[in-house]
């Protein structure tokens, strides 16, 4: 394998890296990507959506999404985007490159294609068109030659890569032996740019996940399905590192899933591996909730690896905003709102009965009444409801937590 096709398989995950071994790949047939590199679903898209490539000609920004959201992607411009945009509306119907582009990519055999307009450059023809008179001498070009595919894995994964001598390089622009090599090594470089395309798009997500994480006000921590910590926010770390907090800085030591951990962290991640909610309290007045996917969605979170989620509640934290979400939604009496709001304080059916001056019982008899309200079978899932609804109104709660760190 060449060294240059070696170079990119190594940048795939560097921007920096990866467009100096774009280019050095193309300097290694003595040319300039001139004419761009693109992944997109055939020559159609990609002419289709010429224009929205010259309104945003930043590379940058058509990496941010991964191939699954079906847009196309640039992945390199050596010419204004004018001239591409140019060439797209213009020339391309009366260039016999481009013509011989499309009927090779018509075949029904699958694999690369190259095509060059070698044949073409000793002929007089060419010079008395306005494609040589206003794109191709404007800009020095002496030789072209355009690869694509038919047979990417992903329906946007197609590459469409054209390489440009300017000057007289080679007399003879790119010979057989160049179109052989860059044919051979094709599929290689299509899968190179199209990894640099995915975890380009994964950095990207990942950045924006964690901004969003460290605006909550709670603690927020991703696990991998074995039980690993994968990443905790910011206030997450905050609250793991008061004195009080060993059992909650345990889950940086290890899976969850070993004989050796927390026995009810490691049935509380038990339950989320089912998909339950649940919660378990914490010394020092916390909570760990178990989040879902949906959670996360309405969070802005997406969350489309599998893994578990969990946020770390404060007691101390405002509950009336997510109470009174509660209280609308299963339309709760007032008694049964003051019941709800002793429980996320911490505070048991006793302690309400206590201070309202009633009987057990009667607390009792509206706990159960909560808990039908709520479709919910226990305090535990209540308390891990409410605080989930927290999230939704975490502006209510954001202040006070800020005064903890």
């Amino acid at each position: 394998m060449h060294p240059a096709v070696n170079a990119l398989l190594g940048a795939v995950g560097n921007a920096e890296r990866w467009e100096h071994a774009l280019a050095g790949y193309a300097a290694s047939f003595r040319a300039e990507l001139l004419g761009g590199a693109f992944l997109t679903g055939g020559l159609e898209q990609l002419t289709a959506w010429g224009h929205a490539f010259t309104t945003t000609p930043e590379v940058g920004y058509w990496l941010q999404s991964p191939s699954s959201q079906g847009a196309p992607a640039l992945l390199w411009t050596g010419l204004a985007f004018e001239t591409v945009q140019g060439y797209m509306e213009e020339f391309r119907h009366d260039d016999p490159l481009w013509s011989a582009a499309v009927a090779q990519h018509a075949r029904p055999d699958q694999g690369a294609w190259i095509v060059t307009d070698t044949a073409l450059l000793h002929t007089h023809g060419l010079r008395r068109t306005s494609l040589y008179s206003e794109l191709l001498r404007p800009f020095d070009i002496s030789a072209r030659m355009l690869g694509g595919s038919r047979s990417a894995p992903h329906p946007v994964g197609h590459l469409n890569m054209m390489l440009c001598r300017r000057g007289k390089v080679l007399d003879d622009g790119f010979t057989q032996e160049d179109a052989e090599r860059f044919c051979a090594e094709f599929d290689t470089v299509q899968h190179a740019a199209y990894l640099h395309r995915e975890m380009t798009a994964l950095g990207a997500s990942a950045r924006r996940l964690e901004s969003l994480m460290e605006h909550l006000p709670m603690g927020l921590v991703f696990f991998d399905t074995a039980g690993r910590l994968l990443h905790a926010n910011s206030r997450a770390r905050v609250l793991w590192a008061r004195p009080e907090s060993t059992t909650l800085r345990s889950l940086q030591l290890g899976s969850l899933l070993t004989s050796s951990a927390d026995a009810q962290l490691r049935g509380l991640f038990k339950q989320s591996l089912q998909g339950r909610s649940g919660c378990v309290e914490l010394p020092g007045s916390l909570v760990l909730v178990t989040l879902s996917v949906s959670d996360l969605t309405t969070l802005g979170l997406g969350h489309a690896n599998l893994g578990v989620a969990w946020v770390v509640m404060e007691r101390s934290l405002d509950c009336t905003a997510a109470v009174n979400l509660a209280r609308d939604a299963f339309r709760l009496s007032p008694a049964e709102v003051e019941l709800l709001c002793t429980l996320m304080r911490g505070q048991s059916p006793q302690a309400f009965a206590d201070a309202r001056g009633v009987r057990i019982s009667t607390a009792r008899a509206q706990m159960t009444t909560l808990l039908n309200k709520t479709n919910t079978r226990r305090q535990q899932e209540l308390v891990a409801l409410v605080s989930r609804l927290m999230l939704l109104t975490p502006g209510q709660a954001a202040a006070e937590a800020m005064q903890g760190q």
